[in-house]
This record gives structure tokens, C-alpha cells and sequence, in this order.
């Protein structure tokens, strides 16, 4: 195939972007990896279920802007296994996230000093996330694994985030701020966001932002877990603001998931199967109407008696020992009944109940 065909079928230019659409037919051009070189934004158009297996330190790199969308909700699968000392599932000054799935693993033993590996890595510019669910599994055995980076803002509205760095000497799942202050950071409103920072022999850390800050505000979900493989465990640094009263953020250093601040749920969730989940004593936290928690069998939620308190409309028991909590609803609660076929229709909303409910180890 002529360089003019693979034009006419793949990219289509305009005055200020570039568009590639990756479905069956195109992958076969892009299966090895992308390298953009051009001035103009890339727009990455995931049309069927694709992967790309690079055989070099990057799965997608980009000298200017990348923005990614996937109207069929389709995935684009990045695998990486080098051992180069850096590694990137995607690179770009820029990166955007619309809709779609990015399921992204980097794998390498990348010793060096210096080694640092990335599931998407934002080099001059902001990492914005407004949809779409994105999975980073990030393990080497390099100095810093990092789920996902930016060199200013990471900025989630929206969306499902499953951010995995494990092993080397530090680990970050969202990492941002290289700036100084009010130029970088970590900032969150929305979406439903899982961060596990395992395996660093001297640090694991879930959120950070270097010279940044970090802040939860809106109506997000999040999950943050830092085992104590390392000599410093934090599921976030220090400076971090968490406003509003709908923001539900529990977090645990190799142990109990604990509940941070008074909250109320305003989006169906689920919690992490095997794991143990709790509201202290004198924190609150409630399920809004209409909305539904879910807790898979082997889940232990403790609330109430020595505990904080917990609002919700029903506890409905499901096969195998899961169980649905119910936003208070007045007008419906009495007529769902309780059995495991009555509630099937719930989990077409419970978008994160297959993020979350994975075992760690």
C-alpha cells in the first residue's frame, strides 16, 4: 500500500488536527506503535477493539497534543515490554480523554538510576480525563513506576481510572505538579478512581503532586491503597484539600479502607472484593436517592455499634453473600424485593463494580 492510500484511509488533516482512527482494518499499520511527529493536535479515533504491542520503549508517542475519543466505546490495548531505561505506554506534551478504553500495561527491568516508566505521561502539559475508563498496570523494576504523570495538572472529571504502578524503588498512580505552586497538581471533581501503589522498595505513593496540590472536590468515588513494601507508605502527600460533602474517598496503607471525611454518594459504586471497609467512629456517611452501593461477598463493611454512622434506604442480600445498599428512596425502596433476580437491573449502572472489585495482593 502507497503512502497516498494510507493517507486517504487514515489520516484525515485539517488547519489544526490530525486524525487517526484505529479499528480492524487501520491496526495493522499501528499494531507496532504510533510516532507522531507533526504540529497539528492528534485526535485517536478508537473505532473496534485494537491493540497495540510496540516492540520499543513506547506504545504511543506524540510531539504535539493528543486527544482520544472512541464513540463505539471501543479498546485500545498498549502493551510495552522493554527493558530501555524509559517506558511509555502513551507520550505527548498533552493528553485527553474522552470516552472510550485504555487498557495500558508497561512492563521492563530498567535498572538504571534514572529509570522511570509511565502508563501516560503528559511531558509539558496537563492529562485530562472526562470519560472513558483508563487501566495503567505499570511494574518494573526501574526507579520510579508512575500510572499516570503530568508535568502540571492531572485533571479528572469523569471517567473510570484504574491506576496499577508496582515494584522498582518508588511508585505513583497519579502523579503531577512539577511546577511550582498553583502551576501542577493532582485535581479531581469526578469520575470513579482506584489507585494501588504496591512493590516500591523505599516509596509507595497513590496520589502526589511534587511542588503542586492536590484537590477533591465534586462528586467523585476513590479507592487508594499503599502497601508497606517501602520504607515511606502515603496514600496521598500531605497538601491536599478535600471540600464539598459528596466527595467519597477512602483510603488505606496496607490495611483497613477508611473513610476520610463525612460524605454522601452520588453515583453508584462499589467497593473491592476480599477487602475490609469502614466508617470510623463519629464520620457519616450517606447514600443519596436513587443511588446504590455495592458489596461484593467476602467484603467486610464495618458501621454502626464502636463505628461511624451509615444512611441508606434497603441492604439487599444477592446470591453468594454480595449485597446492594440502597439510596433512601420514600416513593420506591418498599417494592424492590429482596432477591438476587430482582436487582439484576442494577448493575447496568454499576459502572465500577468490575473496576473495583478485583483482589489485592
Amino acid at each position: 500500500m502507497d503512502i497516498l492510500s494510507l493517507i486517504i484511509l487514515f489520516l484525515v488533516s485539517s488547519a489544526s488536527a490530525t486524525e487517526y482512527v484505529l479499528n480492524s482494518s487501520s491496526i495493522e499499520q499501528f499494531k507496532n506503535g504510533i510516532h507522531y511527529s507533526g504540529e497539528d493536535e492528534l485526535l485517536l479515533i478508537i473505532e473496534d477493539n485494537v491493540t497495540i504491542q510496540s516492540s520499543s520503549n513506547v506504545g504511543i508517542q506524540s510531539a504535539a497534543p493528543v486527544t482520544i475519543s472512541s464513540p463505539a466505546n471501543s479498546t485500545l490495548t498498549i502493551i510495552i515490554n522493554n527493558d530501555s531505561e524509559m517506558l511509555y505506554g502513551i507520550k505527548a506534551p498533552s493528553v485527553s480523554v474522552g470516552s472510550g478504553v485504555l487498557d495500558i500495561t508497561v512492563n521492563g527491568n530498567n535498572t538504571g538510576a534514572d529509570s522511570i516508566a509511565f502508563g501516560i505521561r503528559a511531558e509539558s502539559g496537563n492529562i485530562s480525563i472526562s470519560g472513558g475508563k483508563i487501566i495503567t498496570n505499570v511494574n518494573t523494576t526501574g526507579h520510579k513506576n508512575k500510572g499516570i504523570s503530568a508535568s502540571r495538572f492531572v485533571i479528572i472529571t469523569g471517567g473510570i481510572i484504574d491506576a496499577n504502578p508496582h515494584g522498582g524503588t518508588n511508585t505513583y498512580g497519579l502523579d503531577g505538579g512539577n511546577g511550582g505552586a498553583g502551576t501542577g497538581g493532582v485535581m479531581i471533581s469526578g469520575g470513579c478512581i482506584s489507585v494501588f501503589s504496591t512493590g516500591g522498595a523505599i516509596m509507595n505513593m497513590g496520589v502526589d503532586a511534587k511542588f503542586g496540590m492536590i484537590g477533591i472536590s465534586g462528586n467523585p468515588v476513590i479507592l487508594i491503597y499503599a502497601n508497606e513494601s517501602g520504607t515511606e507508605n502515603y496514600p496521598y502527600n500531605p497538601d491536599i484539600t478535600i471540600s464539598g460533602d459528596n466527595a467519597v474517598v477512602f483510603t488505606s496503607t496496607g490495611g483497613i479502607f477508611t473513610l476520610r471525611k463525612n460524605a454522601v454518594l452520588t453515583q453508584n459504586a462499589s467497593f473491592i472484593a476480599d477487602r475490609t471497609f469502614e466508617i470510623p467512629e463519629g464520620m457519616n456517611l450517606r447514600i443519596s436517592e436513587g443511588e446504590y452501593l455495592y458489596k461484593p461477598a467476602g467484603t467486610r463493611f464495618d458501621f454502626g455499634s464502636g463505628y461511624g454512622t451509615f444512611e441508606y434506604g434497603r441492604a439487599i442480600p444477592l446470591s453468594g453473600g454480595a449485597v446492594i445498599f440502597t439510596g433512601k428512596d420514600p416513593i420506591g425502596t418498599e417494592n424492590i424485593q429482596e432477591s438476587p433476580l430482582s436487582v439484576v437491573g442494577l448493575f447496568a449502572g454499576l459502572g465500577t463494580v468490575v473496576l473495583m472489585r478485583r483482589k489485592i495482593s
